[in-house]
């Protein structure tokens, strides 16, 4: 790896670490903040466990809408190379008939 890697991912994994040490706290998440005390739709974890976790969520959601577009894209591709090749096969053969 380039040393501006290192250094970089040496500045993200200390700053990381100080979130994590200065958030050890635990809070509340209420997926429904509107009902008083119902305890299934809530979660008490530490704040750094809960910000890390949005974050991966984030990072599935995007990845996997990606691959989902590029996945729509190979598909028209592969259509647009059938089709292309049908139409190559179709013209050899009105040659070969001429």
């Amino acid at each position: 790896m380039k040393t501006s890697t290192l250094i970089a991912l040496a500045f993200a994994a200390a700053s990381v670490a100080s979130v994590v040490i200065a958030n050890r706290d635990n809070v509340t998440f209420k997926l429904v903040p509107f009902v008083a005390d119902d305890s299934a739709f809530t979660l008490v974890t530490p704040l750094y466990f809960l910000v890390l976790f949005t974050f991966l969520l984030g990072v599935v959601i995007g990845a996997s809408t990606i691959g989902l577009r590029q996945m729509r894209n190979a598909r028209r591709t592969r259509r647009a190379a059938k089709e292309a090749e049908r139409r190559l096969a179709l013209d050899a053969a009105k040659a070969r008939v001429k």
